[in-house]
């Protein structure tokens, strides 16, 4: 691109209207951007990326926001940028209430919209194809999911994401996904085009008429013949996507293992889940000893300790890893589901060495 010349992305396509990044307030409503592909990604360094843009994000105040001033929520759930940012963000309208410009001591109330206008660089992605291996005349695509790459956009995925990518490269517009594989699992997805076709495969999953199976590799010699996991799993953490095998108060969750082969200090197992549990074959691997090789959550020693979530165990409040922050600041309850739950200390531990190394990382 020549140097001063101005890019599509650069008024990005929002709910219909292009938003000028100079302030909402200022923005005329024109015609939407007609976006192709080769406006929104570009390969560099043998990985696909996107080029920055301007971004709307607009929420509806979520209950644990309410009666809290808009600082403080940012601050405080929002840690990707520093205090300072905030700060000048509000007081500059980048961040509004009701479309209004607000003080960083407004209190947010029930009903209140939320908006935040930021210039978003994406995380690149592999080159590797998105591949669709069959398209039914009664609209289901059979994808070929590469790793790195989401499903549907979240967090700071958005183009760079399954979804955007079969709408932009595809010309798929209406996309049901009907099974989920996490970012970095490869393998077949099944995306409905219709919301029938969707519902009728996910009825069929939910009846376990259709078997998911999985292929992975796991640090250490997995033992022989066929293993199988039955340990409830727990939600520790929504916002923190954090799981956990918990024998009193987990959900039902049963995985099948089978190695297939050990080479070098590593395993390729066979994996069957039997139930659904969000990240249960890797919950369970990594209770069974043999974290998958890859997973940067599971089998991370700054999050899980030196028991590295063997059989369970959870770090102790003793035990903080060398490079632990303190002066990260932490509001006193965890975030997500099990904010209530101040009786298990271990769990708190937990979330704080989590939130702490996510705190250190450019990408999880």
């Amino acid at each position: 691109m020549a140097r001063g010349q101005k890019h599509k992305l650069s008024e990005s396509y929002v709910g219909g209207n292009v938003v000028n990044p100079r302030g909402a307030k200022n923005a005329k409503t024109q015609e939407p951007t007609v976006l192709l592909a080769k406006d929104v990604y570009y390969e560099e360094g043998g990985l696909q990326r996107v080029y920055p843009y301007f971004h709307r994000f607009a929420t509806h105040a979520k209950g644990r926001w309410v009666g809290r001033t808009i600082y403080d929520v940012f601050t405080k759930e929002f840690r990707d940028r520093p205090k300072a940012y905030y700060e000048m963000a509000i007081e500059k309208g980048i961040i509004e209430i009701n479309a209004e410009t607000v003080s960083k001591d407004t209190v947010i109330r029930n009903g209140d919209l939320v908006t935040h206008f930021i210039h978003r660089h994406e995380p690149p992605i592999s080159t590797q194809e998105l591949r669709i291996v069959r398209e039914t005349d009664d609209g289901l695509l059979v994808v070929d999911k590469p790793g790195s790459i989401p499903v549907h956009p979240t967090g700071r995925y958005n183009y760079n994401t399954v979804t955007k990518v079969l709408e932009m490269k595809h010309g798929h517009r209406a996309l049901y996904p009907i099974n989920r594989l996490d970012r970095l699992t490869s393998g077949l997805l099944l995306v409905g085009l219709n919301p029938n076709i969707a519902r009728n495969i996910e009825r069929d999953l939910v009846a376990h008429k259709i078997q998911k199976e999985y292929v992975c590799r796991v640090q250490g010699e997995f033992p022989e013949g066929r293993i199988v996991c039955d340990q409830p799993i727990r939600v520790i953490a929504h916002k923190l996507a954090l799981n956990c095998v918990d024998p009193t108060e987990g959900k039902p969750s049963l995985t099948e293992f089978e190695k297939l082969y050990s080479e070098d200090g590593h395993s390729v197992v066979y994996c069957r889940p039997k139930t659904g549990r969000t990240h249960q074959i890797r919950v369970h691997l990594q209770f069974l000893g043999f974290p998958v090789a890859n997973d940067p959550l599971y089998n991370n020693e700054e999050v899980w300790g030196s028991a590295m979530g063997k059989n369970g165990a959870l770090p102790q409040l003793a035990e903080e890893p060398e490079t632990h922050n303190a002066e990260i600041k932490r509001p006193a309850k965890m975030v997500g589901k099990c904010d209530g739950d101040q009786k298990n200390d271990s769990w708190k531990t937990l979330v704080k060495r989590m939130e702490d190394w996510k705190d250190r990382q450019d990408m999880i």
